[in-house]
């Protein structure tokens, strides 16, 4: 039997070895995963991970293939954790907590699953289609906030937008959301996708042949499916949702985008793109420390979006739920 080692700790930067693992001994007859080794867990690469291991478990389930498990127990804190948030019963290990069912605080979301509306957006108002997801965005904006209390409004903005751009866009029945607010002020919120990808939606209305392209483009001020129809944009999208929170998490932490065989990271300024297989769309975001002057920041975002939005032959202004801040 193969035994393949789940990484020390699921971090960013920690999870290549162990996919180029699962992809290897994905037609093995026998392939135990073993969280024997697991120390420490952020919520980007544990719904990445999850994502990866549903697809693979999946997969040789349907070829008859046998996969086992090892090394989780409760006794060790990560692993706690883990269950508690629903990571076990996400991979189909059956183990821990079920998806959705912790309750979550003001400090962390579990993994919690956002399924699409049960109704055609076209046959009801803009409203009704925002409410489904609003709940869950406020949710995860609180632990973003990180005690910036005025930029709640505007992170759950972001945020649903991103997450109806999935329903809209990706042709996936559900999406999962997860985010963590640690005692130092670090915070990281995750929202994945296992639908078509960013390439496969944008190559719609852009001229875009690769998830490398794709990824560079749709953390751009203005950038939309639907915002380059002639048609108009019925969903009210402004095309702002990802570029906002990608800025605040490249001038105040990291963020981190990928899609089929891309993924783009931001930090400082600088953006890297790199080889990265994964089946769907992840963002993820992590803030340092509580961010001073948050008005501030969000108006000087805005306002040199628009300017590029603009540059770029875009006429999308940001939508105004991404400029309201309440003091």
């Amino acid at each position: 039997m193969k035994i393949i080692y789940v990484p020390i700790r699921f971090e960013r930067d920690s999870l290549s070895d162990f996919f180029h693992e699962l992809d290897a001994y994905r037609d093995h007859e026998q392939v135990c995963i073993d969280f024997t080794h697991l120390k420490f867990s952020y919520p980007t690469a544990m719904l990445v991970a999850g994502a990866k291991i549903r697809e693979w478990a999946k997969y040789r389930h349907e070829q008859g293939y046998k996969s086992k498990k090892n090394g989780i127990d409760s006794s060790r804190r990560v692993i706690s954790y883990l269950m508690h948030l629903g990571f076990f019963d996400f991979i189909y290990m059956g183990e821990g907590n079920c998806v959705g069912e912790a309750g979550g605080s003001s400090n962390y979301l579990p993994i919690t699953r956002v399924t699409r509306p049960d109704f055609n957006p076209f046959d009801n108002s803009v409203s009704d289609w925002y409410e489904g997801m609003q709940y869950e965005a406020n949710r995860l904006a609180k632990v973003l906030c990180n005690g910036n209390v005025e930029s709640i409004e505007t992170y759950a903005y972001a945020i649903r937008e991103i997450i109806r751009n999935v329903f809209e866009h990706s042709r996936a029945a559900e999406c999962y959301v997860c985010g963590q607010r640690w005692w130092g002020g670090k915070v990281e919120i995750a929202i994945i996708d296992e639908g078509v990808g960013i390439c496969s939606t944008l190559k719609e209305s852009y001229d875009v042949k690769t998830d490398s392209e794709a990824l560079q483009l749709a953390i751009k001020p203005g950038v939309s499916r639907t915002s380059a129809n002639a048609g108009g944009n019925v969903f009210d999208n402004s095309g702002f949702g990802l570029y906002v929170l990608s800025e605040i998490g490249d001038r105040f932490g990291w963020f981190a985008i990928g899609s089929g065989s891309s993924r783009l990271i931001g930090n400082n300024g600088e953006r890297v793109l790199e080889d990265f297989v994964f089946p769907g769309t992840f963002i993820g975001i992590q803030v340092f420390s509580r961010i001073r002057n948050f008005p501030g920041a969000l108006s000087e975002i805005i306002r040199e979006g628009e300017e590029i939005a603009g540059i770029n032959g875009i006429s999308n202004k940001a939508s105004g739920a991404s400029k309201i801040i309440k003091f």
